[in-house]
C-alpha cells in the first residue's frame, strides 16, 4: 500500500516509482521501454523516492511552455 495520489499515477511522480519497483523486483531495466513491462506495485519506499527524483528533476530542468 502507498500513498501515492489520483493525480500522481499519471505523471513522472507514477512513472518513475512503477519503474524503481519493477527495477526492485528484479526485473531488466530495458523492459521500461516496452509494452512488456510486469506490473509491480510501487511500495511507499518507490513512492517517496519518486517524490524525491520528481522534484529535484523538476528543479533542475523546470518546464517551460516554449514546447
Amino acid at each position: 500500500m502507498n500513498d501515492l495520489t489520483e493525480a500522481e499515477v499519471f505523471g513522472p511522480v507514477g512513472y518513475i516509482a512503477k519503474s524503481l519497483a519493477h527495477l526492485r523486483a528484479g526485473h531488466p531495466i530495458e523492459e521500461l521501454d516496452t509494452g512488456l513491462v510486469l506490473y509491480v506495485a510501487p511500495t511507499q519506499d518507490d513512492v517517496d523516492n519518486a517524490r524525491h527524483m520528481a522534484e529535484i528533476l523538476a528543479a533542475r530542468w523546470p518546464v517551460s511552455g516554449d514546447h
